[in-house]
């Protein structure tokens, strides 16, 4: 009989995400093609201990269900994964699971994983450093102003002052080191950015990103490989609030993604091109997704279409509803088959030649 492939499927965790993580990982767990990986469901509690669960726990509605229910005779060493699994498989958002703490462990063990390494996941969680870079190398975002919690405590009066100066109102507030739609607020004030502000560091964090609100077409588009990576399809994402929520991203029905975005063709392969680039700038590797802005000539300040990017998405979620898979769709590959092409890429970059050697990497994306 061929031999599986152990694959371990970290989920839960502890930052902000760790119900749409919970969702990602069970999803990957099922979807796994059976026929070449055993998936092992090992969930992080917000302790960032690890526990093998079964099926039982694994369908639980939330990590805290799952928390309570926990044995520790199931405890997994992180110095111990490499006694159990061949490869592990990040389902976990934000926090550790995304600024290259676990893949820095993992790199450490000699252990292969999903997704980019140790220097882009730290960058691409980011969000200020992310946007500096891109800038520097020519790209459009948004204007921004990272203030620390420091100086705001010592004179909010000043810091609003110096806000102003560099971006008008509507203005968005979010952590700089947080996951997608963590916390994402709008001022269109100073009052209400006072408060925006002020939610920020109420949950312990030491900075807030303040970004100017573009407006135009707002996509998501991921992309797949390595060193010769291809974009997706582009989709637009449609709010019902005005700013997309972790549920309208992730849910199934809480939200609406049109794809492919309803755009000319040469505007699609704009943004794909551009996306791309994108990706290959802050060193990414296997798959992300990237939020952006599109500017037809008519709405970009500078006559000229445009594409704003917003962020990186170093391990983006693969809930059923996430957009990655209806993207992959369109180039007619089916959920099973896009979770083996990045199980595959990770292999193919993290440095397990054996194992890889035994899978081809056949990404089909010409369609």
């Amino acid at each position: 009989m061929k031999q599986l492939i152990k694959v371990g499927v970290l989920l839960g965790g502890a930052s902000n995400e760790r119900e749409v993580s919970l969702d990602s990982g069970r999803n990957v767990v099922y979807k796994l093609p059976a026929d070449k990986y055993l998936a092992i469901p090992l969930f992080v509690d917000q302790n960032h201990e690890i526990y093998q669960i079964s099926q039982k726990l694994l369908v639980r509605n939330s990590t805290a269900e799952i928390v309570s229910e926990l044995d520790q005779n199931n405890k997994v060493l992180w110095s111990d994964l490499h006694k159990i699994v061949d490869f592990v498989f990040i389902a976990l958002h934000g926090g550790i699971g995304e600024n290259g703490a676990v893949q820095g462990a993992l790199e450490t063990l000699n252990l292969p994983y999903n997704g980019s390494s140790v220097f882009a996941s730290a960058l691409c969680i980011n969000k200020y450093k992310t946007a500096q870079l891109l800038s520097s190398l020519g790209f459009d975002t948004p204007k921004n102003i990272l203030i620390s919690k420091n100086n705001w405590q010592a004179n909010p009066e000043l810091t609003l002052k110096n806000i102003a100066l560099k971006i008008d109102f509507p203005i968005i507030v979010k952590p700089h080191d947080d996951g997608c739609s963590v916390l994402v607020q709008r001022a269109s004030n100073a009052q209400e950015l006072n408060l925006a502000i002020e939610n920020i560091f109420k949950l312990n964090k030491e900075f807030a990103l303040i970004e100017e609100l573009i407006t135009g077409m707002e996509l998501t588009v991921g992309v797949l490989g390595n060193e010769n990576p291809v974009a997706l399809p582009p989709s637009q994402a449609i709010s019902n609030y005005g700013i997309l929520s972790l549920e309208e991203k992730f849910l199934p029905g809480a939200g609406e993604n049109q794809t492919p975005a309803p755009l000319p063709t040469s505007a699609l392969d704009f943004v794909k091109t551009q996306i791309v680039q994108v990706f290959k700038a802050a060193q990414c590797q296997g798959y992300a997704r990237v939020d952006c802005f599109y500017q037809n000539p008519s709405l970009s300040p500078t006559g000229k279409e445009r594409l704003v990017i917003i962020e990186i998405n170093s391990l983006p979620a693969l809930t059923p509803a996430t957009c990655l898979f209806h993207q992959a769709a369109e180039l007619e590959i089916k959920p099973g088959e896009l979770l083996d092409q990045i199980i595959k890429l990770g292999l193919k970059t993290h440095h397990k030649a054996v194992i890889s050697n035994q899978l081809d990497v056949n990404i089909n994306l010409t369609n």
